[in-house]
């Protein structure tokens, strides 16, 4: 290690970088620290030279090395949110004399730079006048006669001087609030305040990975395997090629869109289409209850759960309560005489896959658009932080929906019961 860097000690740098790491700034995240060490450390080694994409994807984030920059952005999307965070960090009037390690756009190689101390002001100077009281009298040596007092010559300014000091005054001012309307508007996108879609989805944004989108399958609602048959003739084609619902389709263009404004890239794919290393690879977002085979396999040891009570009968279920049969469906009856639908809603952290997972699933069609409302339209997730029940970015959660259903369609979903660990 460098034992000097751009000037400045490399304990210096060390000890700014542990600041930074214990700011709440950089501390509820996994990878933005991440970032900021390794290009630091980088730095302090004198490898400077090193920090390119690939580079960074592969060593810091542990990406393959020939793995598609496009597809999966996150080192420019990491970059980017550790540059916004180093602006919101140093905005704070009690960091404005802390090193300053500054990221500049369209790259990764960080600067550092000694904040400015606050210039030392010189005692005032006194101007000595012809006195008594300022002349310091020798012995035997007499002063010199005082010289008549004659007045200051006074300069004449033409009177264009005035104009042209008054016009640069007036073009200095109006530069001077352009500059400060400038950076308070470069500023505000940083200090806002997170919202509440914001702080839910945060563990899935921060994850290593693009987000694994798995989707019920119409195929498992009529084949008990939930394999896809073989496109042997035209007839067999459309369930070979694993269809899915609209109302699922809903629930997903809902979530990736919420990914997508938050430069997160996703995968789909049907949950017959979906394997255990598939599952591994990133955070997971699971959609539909009992047509998607993980969603009952992931959930089914959690508090709530999916639970098939009779050939008619599906059933969210609490694991506190298990004789409570408020939240199910009898699929004997009539569709058009059915006036609730339930959904389960969740965010935790699965110990088998050892990813995140958030869940939107329904025991009926209208069940499973109500749950993805919930968590991508952010009234009812501002609502549930109003009320104290949003959860924090470490903690683990899960919620029951309900909806009415109104002429065949889901009406707003409301949370009935929920549940944080």
């Amino acid at each position: 290690m460098q034992t000097e860097i751009q000037g400045i000690p490399s304990e210096v740098v060390e000890q700014q970088l542990g600041r930074l790491r214990s700011s709440p700034l950089f501390s509820h995240s996994r990878r933005y620290p991440t970032f900021l060490d390794y290009v630091v450390r980088k730095m302090l080694n004198g490898q400077g030279d090193e920090l390119k994409e690939r580079t960074v994807g592969i060593e810091a984030f542990g990406r393959a090395s020939d793995y598609d920059l496009n597809a999966d952005p996150v080192v420019r999307v990491t970059a980017g949110e550790v540059r916004k965070r180093l602006a919101q960090y140093y905005y704070d009037p009690e960091h404005l004399h802390e090193l300053r390690i500054e990221l500049r756009p369209g790259s990764y190689v960080p600067e550092f730079r000694l904040a400015e101390s606050p210039a030392v002001g010189a005692p005032p100077s006194r101007a000595l006048t012809l006195s008594d009281n300022n002349i310091t009298k020798e012995p035997g040596v007499l002063p010199y006669p005082a010289l008549p007092s004659t007045p200051p010559l006074v300069p004449v300014q033409p009177a264009w001087h005035d104009a042209h000091i008054n016009r640069w005054r007036g073009l200095s001012i109006c530069l001077a609030v352009a500059l400060a309307v400038a950076i308070v508007a470069a500023l505000m996108p940083h200090l806002r305040r997170d919202s509440a879609t914001d702080l839910f989805w945060r563990p899935v944004i921060d994850a290593n990975g693009p987000v694994m989108i798995s989707v019920g399958s119409v195929v498992a609602m009529v084949n008990s395997n939930a394999v896809a048959p073989a496109p042997f003739t035209v007839s067999g084609h459309p369930l070979a090629s694993d269809p899915i619902a609209v109302s699922d389709a809903t629930a997903l263009s809902s979530i990736q869109q919420v990914l997508s404004m938050r430069s997160k890239t996703s995968t789909l794919a049907s949950s017959t289409g979906t394997s255990f290393s598939d599952l591994q690879k990133g955070p997971i977002v699971l959609i539909c209850g009992f047509n998607n085979q993980w969603t009952m396999r992931i959930t089914d040891p959690l508090r709530f759960h999916f639970v098939r009570t009779s050939t008619d009968d599906y059933t969210i279920q609490d694991r506190d309560s298990p004789e409570h049969r408020q939240w199910s469906i009898n699929t004997a009856g009539a569709f058009i005489k059915m006036n609730d639908d339930y959904g389960l809603v969740a965010r935790f952290h699965d110990p088998t896959t050892e990813q995140v997972v958030v869940v939107a699933a329904g025991i009926g069609e209208n069940g499973t658009i109500a749950a993805s409302q919930v968590l991508t339209d952010d009234r009812y997730l501002a609502e549930l932080r109003r009320n104290k029940l949003l959860p924090r970015p470490d903690q683990n959660f899960e919620a029951i929906v309900q909806t009415q259903i109104i002429d065949g369609k889901p009406g707003p979903p409301r949370i009935v019961a929920s549940y944080i660990w």
